[in-house]
């Protein structure tokens, strides 16, 4: 058995980063130990944090003497810190684009002073493994625990933000060009993250490969049996998301549908107004921001026929794969790994700048006896997207670079 630093953004916190419960409990019985280290700078102190696993040690006091001390230093010392590495500066911040040094210079500072205060605090020594949830600070703090600590092994899972660097108006994520070099392992989510990355970092092509998630088997929900049309989104309502798109498409349908969101945000008030115009034939709940846990009860105790996602860019969305856990086809958007997780013979890809009398085709003409479908969808979370699988492949990946590296 080994020991692993686990590094997240603020799990077991909140707000944010729920699936992890399910990734920390399914890593666990396969280390002897899992240090965690929340790196965000703010955290809810309001919430208890989530439960976990009796061998993880979870290292808030450390993630509060980081901040402390990132909080009293001013300018000059900040700037003193991330110049100690003047290569990786000019290097960082000549391919970044906008060209910020400043940015890169205050990444690495960053970097800098959580790996001193983790060696400081943590007897390195002991600890076999490092890994990062997101391929952000957390896998540069990763790369560079690694490159001062020989014996360690580095990996770092991906998913959407933290890969895709437009998302950010960015050709380059800060450090990631650096942090890619120094990692045994990076893990996106999906293949056209893989891709995305081999393209853009192809003498790191031997070292990206995909790193499925999963979520845990759902019981078979029911679909409606009265005729009408149950369809779901589960999403934050953020531009990147567009579910206005949705009622642009449900005021093309003909038959009777009720449409559900589950997830508030930023744009509540662009959804709204998309929904101005409805004909009478459609019911909309929105049913804002609700915690993890209801939301998978929400699929147990309704019909739901279909789930949808209209986003511009994803990952491969958890949400995708609990719809499935519960027997749900999915209408989503072909961005990201959508098209590898939603097949035609469990689902419905739609181009990603779809038209709104494509999506009212889908919905107006999907059969509700569709039960192969929802078998189709059952099965592929079963067989490919099931958590207690993909974590224990996960740390065969780790454990088996160990033992090469002994």
């Amino acid at each position: 058995m080994v020991v692993l630093l686990y590094l997240t953004d603020r799990w077991p916190f909140h707000p944010g980063e729920s699936f992890l419960t399910r990734e920390i409990r399914d890593l666990a019985p396969h280390f002897e130990k899992i240090l965690l280290l929340p790196l965000a700078e703010n955290i809810d102190r309001e919430r208890p944090p989530r439960k976990y696993p009796e061998n993880v040690e979870v290292l808030t006091k450390l993630r509060d003497e980081i901040w402390g001390i990132w909080g009293t230093r001013g300018s000059i010392s900040r700037l003193m810190g991330g110049l100690s590495r003047p290569l990786v500066c000019t290097k960082e911040s000549l391919i970044s684009k906008p060209f910020k040094p400043r940015n890169i210079i205050g990444e690495v500072a960053q970097v800098k002073l959580i790996c001193d205060q983790i060696m400081k605090n943590v007897d390195m020594k002991n600890v076999d493994a490092c890994a990062s949830f997101w391929l952000n600070r957390g896998a540069s703090v990763c790369a560079e625990l690694k490159r001062r600590n020989q014996h360690l092994v580095a990996f770092s899972r991906g998913h959407g933000g933290d890969i895709y660097s437009e998302r950010q108006n960015m050709k380059h994520l800060p450090l990631q060009s650096t942090t890619l070099k120094n990692l045994d392992g990076i893990l996106p989510d999906s293949e056209a993250g893989v891709d995305y990355l081999v393209n853009k970092f192809p003498s790191k092509k031997d070292n990206i490969f995909v790193g499925r998630l999963g979520v845990d088997n759902g019981d078979v929900v029911e679909g409606s049996t009265d005729g009408m049309l149950r369809l779901l989104s589960v999403s934050t309502l953020v531009p990147v998301k567009r579910v206005h798109l949705i009622p642009d498409g449900l005021k093309m349908c003909t038959r009777k549908v009720i449409w559900t969101h589950i997830g508030g945000g930023e744009c509540l008030d662009i959804v709204k107004q998309s929904m101005v115009g409805l004909d009478n034939n459609v019911e909309i709940n929105l049913l804002g921001q609700l915690p993890h846990q209801d939301v998978l009860e929400y699929y147990q105790n309704n019909p739901i026929d279909l789930f949808i996602n209209v986003s511009s860019s994803e990952g491969l969305p958890v949400s995708i794969m609990e719809a499935f856990a519960n027997g749900i086809p999915v209408i989503a958007t072909s961005v990201g790994g959508c098209p590898e997780i939603v097949t035609n013979d469990c689902g419905f890809i739609l181009q990603p700048n779809f038209s709104a009398i494509e999506l009212a085709k889908i919905i107006d003409e999907y059969d509700l006896d569709s039960s192969k479908m929802r078998t189709a969808a059952l099965e592929k979370q079963r067989n490919e997207y099931s958590s207690k699988k993909n974590q224990a492949a996960f740390a065969k990946t780790i454990i088996a670079k160990i033992n090469q590296k002994r």
